[in-house]
C-alpha cells in the first residue's frame, strides 16, 4: 500500500504537466510547423523553354509539371530524399537555380526563369 501511494505521488506532477499542455497548444505547434512547411516551398513556378514555356508546381517530394500543349504529369522526387531531381520513365526534371532541365521522350528542352 505505501508503495501505491508513493508512486502516485511520484506520478502527480507530470499529470498536472499534462494538463498544462493542452491540445491547443499542440494544435498552434503543428499548424506553425506547417506554415514553415509552406514557407520554404517554392510553389508555382513558369519556366521558358526553347519549345514554349513549362509550368511547375514544386511540392518538395513531387512536382506537378504542365507543358504547353496543356499535358499534365506528376513527378516524384528521385532519389526520393532529393529536392532538385524529379522523373519517371519517359520524364525527368532538373532544377537549378533559375533554371531547369526537362524531359520528355527523351527530348531535353533547357528552361529559364
Amino acid at each position: 500500500m505505501r508503495r501505491t501511494t508513493r508512486v502516485a505521488l511520484l506520478a502527480l506532477p507530470f499529470a498536472c504537466l499534462a494538463a498544462c499542455v493542452g491540445e491547443g497548444d499542440a494544435g498552434s505547434t503543428h499548424a506553425a510547423a506547417s506554415a514553415a512547411g509552406a514557407a520554404g516551398r517554392p510553389g508555382l513556378t513558369t519556366y521558358r523553354c526553347e519549345d514554349g514555356t513549362i509550368t511547375v508546381d514544386n511540392r518538395a517530394s513531387e512536382v506537378v509539371l504542365t507543358d504547353t500543349t496543356g499535358e499534365s504529369v506528376t513527378l516524384p522526387a528521385a532519389p526520393p530524399e532529393q529536392r532538385s531531381r524529379y522523373g519517371l520513365p519517359g520524364y525527368a526534371l532538373v532544377l537549378e537555380g533559375n533554371q531547369a532541365l526537362y524531359v520528355k521522350g527523351g527530348k531535353p528542352m533547357d528552361c529559364a526563369r
